[in-house]
């Protein structure tokens, strides 16, 4: 499981550090793919190879008639790289998605669970903010869930 906050800088290759305690979890080769937010909070999504396979077949599973749902898989697949860990624990995040996501000389890294995002510091501190004012009303939505 990913669980935490990292704070990294990446290098002039575009290169960040994977935390020791996530890379034994996530494998020698780490997808990262644009991450399903509001395109002003955009985050990038990193998963191990399995997860990658398993988040993939539920993407597969929706009808060619769903246009928003094609839409999303032709975004993510599209903006899919497939990331090698180096000796050093890192990892090169590509020119594309480092510009989408922001991420210039700093990047957080977060644990979501079966994923990790990385962020730009500034875009999340904002992500934040917004979302502290609804956090009420997702406590009742999970309720509603039962969890």
């Amino acid at each position: 499981m990913l669980i935490g906050s990292y704070e990294h800088m990446l290098d002039a290759k575009g290169r960040v550090f994977i935390p020791a305690k996530w890379r034994e979890t996530l494998g020698d080769i780490l997808v990262v793919t644009v991450g399903l937010d509001t395109k002003q909070e955009t985050c990038l999504y990193g998963m191990s190879v399995p997860e990658w396979e398993r988040f993939s077949e539920k993407l597969s599973s929706l009808p060619v008639s769903d246009a928003s749902g094609q839409s999303i898989r032709r975004r993510l697949y599209s903006m899919a790289a497939a990331c090698e860990v180096d000796k050093q624990g890192r990892i090169l995040i590509p020119a594309q998605l480092r510009d989408l996501a922001g991420l210039i000389k700093d990047a957080t890294l977060i644990g979501v669970g079966e994923r990790m995002e990385f962020w730009n510091p500034g875009t999340l501190a904002a992500y934040h903010a917004r979302t502290d004012e609804s956090y009420d009303e997702a406590l009742e939505h999970l309720a509603s869930l039962g969890i």
